[in-house]
C-alpha cells in the first residue's frame, strides 16, 4: 500500500532525489526544480484500502519513520494511494486480441520503468499491425511482438522489485552492502552506464538467430546521416531505414520506397544496417562481398517488409 504526495517542504533535502529506509518505513522524496517534490512511501505493516483517503499526517509520519524527519512538510496539491503489485500475463497475444503497457503487466514505481516499458511495448506491436493489415506481411510477424516484448515485462517486474526489496535491506550488515553497491553504481561507468540503460530501456535487447550480425536486435542510436539528417527523424514516417556506406547504392529489388528509407553514413564506416520503424536493427553485415551483401540485404527485406511491390506510376504532365 502506497502513499503518493506532490507536496512543499520548508527543510530542503541535501540532494534533488533521496530515498531512506528504517525498520518497515521507506519513503523516497524526488525535487521537480519549481519548489515541488514528489513522496512516494509505505510501511511494510500499514495495509490501507485503496479508497481510505490520504493526510499530510499520514505523510509526514511515514516520511518520518523513514527519514528521521518530515522535511517540515507542510502543503499537497496531490494526494493518492495505491497498491503495488507484481503481476504479468502469461501471453501478450491470444488471437485478435493484444495486450500492452499495464494491461500486460504491473509492478513497483521504483526506477520509473512503468512508462518506458508501456510506450516501448506499444511502439513493437504498433508498426507490426499496421504491416499486417495492409497485406506487408503475414500474421506471424505479430507472435514477434509476444517474443520480444514478455521477456522484457518479465524483466522490469524482477528489477523494480529488486529495487524495493533492496531499499528495505535492514540488518547493518545489509546497510553495508547497500551503500557500497550503490557507490559502485555511482562510480564505475561501465556499472553505471549498465544500470541507466536497463532502467530507461534504452539498453534493451531482442534475440537473434544463430549468424546473425551482433548489432541485430540492437536498439539504434539516432545516427547522423551524411545529408545532415538524423536517423530519429526518417523513422517518424513508420518506415524502415536502410543505411549503407557513402559508396555503396544497393538495389532495393523494385520496392516502393515510400515504404522503405535510404540513407549512408557520413563517415567511413562499412556495416549496413536495416533498422525498423521502432528504431530497433532488424538486420547487420560487414561484409564486403557486394553479391553476398545484395542476397542478404534481399533476404532480410523479404522477412521483415514483405514482397516487393512495383513503385507507384507517375503520370507526365499534360
Amino acid at each position: 500500500s502506497v502513499v503518493l504526495a506532490d507536496v512543499q517542504l520548508t527543510d530542503k533535502p541535501d540532494a534533488p532525489l533521496v530515498a531512506k529506509a528504517t525498520g518497515d518505513a521507506f519513503a523516497l522524496i524526488a525535487g521537480f526544480g519549481d519548489g515541488w517534490y514528489r513522496v512516494i512511501a509505505w510501511h511494510r505493516h500499514r495495509q490501507a484500502d485503496d479508497k481510505a483517503p490520504v493526510d499530510l499526517a499520514e505523510v509526514r509520519e511515514l516520511t518520518r519513520l523513514a527519514h528521521g524527519t518530515d522535511y517540515g512538510i507542510q502543503e499537497a496539491r496531490w494526494m493518492s494511494r495505491f497498491h503495488s503489485d507484481e503481476r504479468q500475463v502469461p501471453q501478450y497475444r491470444v488471437g485478435r486480441a493484444f495486450l500492452a503497457g499495464d494491461a500486460a503487466h504491473v509492478h513497483s514505481p521504483a526506477g520509473g520503468q512503468g512508462m518506458n516499458t508501456g510506450l516501448q511495448d506499444a511502439a513493437n506491436l504498433s508498426w507490426k499491425l499496421i504491416a499486417v493489415l495492409r497485406g506487408r506481411a503475414t500474421d506471424a510477424l505479430l507472435d514477434s511482438y509476444h517474443a520480444e516484448r514478455h521477456p522484457v515485462g518479465r524483466m522490469v517486474l524482477r528489477s523494480s522489485g529488486a529495487l524495493i526489496r533492496f531499499a528495505l535491506l535492514q540488518t547493518r550488515a545489509q546497510h553495508v552492502a547497500r551503500m557500497l553497491a550503490t557507490q559502485l553504481i555511482k562510480r564505475v561507468p561501465p556499472v553505471t552506464h549498465r544500470a541507466v540503460s536497463m532502467i530507461t530501456g534504452i539498453g534493451i535487447a531482442y534475440g537473434r538467430h544463430r549468424g546473425d550480425h551482433p548489432l541485430t536486435g540492437r536498439r539504434a542510436p539516432d545516427i547522423r546521416l551524411a545529408d545532415g539528417s538524423r536517423l530519429y527523424e526518417a523513422l517518424r514516417g513508420n518506415r524502415f531505414v536502410l543505411i549503407t556506406p557513402a559508396y555503396e547504392t544497393p538495389e532495393l529489388g523494385g520496392r516502393d520506397t515510400r515504404r522503405l528509407v535510404h540513407g549512408t553514413w557520413r563517415g567511413d564506416r562499412r556495416t549496413a544496417l536495416l533498422v525498423r520503424p521502432d528504431g530497433y536493427i532488424a538486420w547487420a553485415t560487414d561484409t564486403m562481398d557486394r553479391a553476398a551483401r545484395a542476397d542478404a540485404l534481399g533476404a532480410a527485406l523479404l522477412r521483415w517488409t514483405g514482397p516487393a511491390e512495383k513503385a507507384p506510376a507517375t503520370t507526365a504532365a499534360p
